[in-house]
């Protein structure tokens, strides 16, 4: 009878995934041993109990302090804000309610000014004599040293609709501020109307002289040391009809049509049958002396 063969001891036979046990322990084991040691034994006394009131456990003493001074001190600032803005527009009225005062001041003086200066140079050109008398009131007009009156031409210029009024060195330097009318604008308006025959010219009441200067101030525009407003209206006292005509045909003229063209800027010109021009106020020299 022949004999069974002996079935091999799977014992002693080694698996053929005994290789690859590393990598299956990896796979089914994600939780490391020790770490799930570790949790179990917090679990254990409570750990994760200890673990959540970590997160719930009331803030120091000290941190509450902070707060509330923090608190406390935005709350005293925004109170005295709010107390002070009042105070801040009452002083801002205040002055310039005395800005206002002292324009009507001035304007007073400067009218008092020139109705004694138009009686001085009555008394003087009476003193003088009917010929010396005529000369003197003839250079008294060139001068600006008394009113005068006549036909003549209005130039008005005026900012672009919706111009910005932001105070600015150069507003044209700028696309915010580029319909604006400069001191330079002006310059070229009176130097144009000089050119076209002018004999008197004042820009917004403001008599022009061989002395005067147009600048510019912040956002306002100067004229002997005056702040002027738009719109700007230039008199000038000459022939209307060939005054009109030379400053139109003239670069200035051409420069000030070209800016309401380009950047809106307000731009008319009229005949005047009859302009009343003031007076200049500053026509004091301190240097000049007649020649010998």
């Amino acid at each position: 009878m022949a004999s069974m063969p002996t079935p091999p001891d799977v014992r002693s036979t080694p698996r053929r995934d005994a290789s690859m046990s590393l990598l299956t322990s990896l796979l089914n084991d994600t939780l490391d041993p020790g770490y799930a040691e570790t949790a179990a034994r917090r679990k254990a006394v409570g750990g994760e109990e200890a673990v959540a009131s970590h997160w719930t456990r009331r803030p120091s003493p000290t941190v509450l302090l902070g707060v509330a001074a923090v608190a406390l001190v935005l709350v005293i600032a925004a109170i005295q804000t709010h107390r002070q803005a009042p105070a801040v527009e009452r002083e801002r009225n205040q002055l310039i309610s005395r800005v206002q005062d002292g324009e009507r001041k001035n304007s007073a003086d400067e009218s008092m000014i020139s109705t004694l200066r138009g009686q001085l140079q009555a008394a003087q050109a009476e003193a003088l004599g009917p010929e010396q008398g005529k000369a003197f009131t003839a250079l008294s007009v060139a001068t600006g040293a008394a009113p005068v009156t006549g036909p003549g031409l209005e130039v008005v210029l005026n900012d672009a609709a919706g111009a910005d009024s932001a105070a600015s060195s150069d507003p044209r330097q700028t696309s915010t501020n580029q319909s604006r009318v400069l001191d330079l604008d002006l310059q070229n308006a009176t130097n144009g109307l000089w050119a076209a025959g002018a004999e008197a010219i004042s820009i917004n009441g403001q008599r022009l002289t061989a002395l005067s200067a147009i600048r510019t101030a912040g956002s306002a525009i100067m004229v002997d040391f005056r702040p002027l407003s738009p719109p700007y209206t230039l008199q000038a006292i000459g022939d209307p009809k060939s005054m009109a005509a030379k400053f139109a045909d003239g670069a200035d003229g051409r420069y000030l049509f070209e800016l309401k063209s380009q950047y809106g800027i307000g731009f008319t010109t009229s005949t005047k049958n009859k302009l009343s021009l003031p007076a200049a106020t500053q026509l004091s020299l301190t240097d000049a002396v007649p020649a010998p």
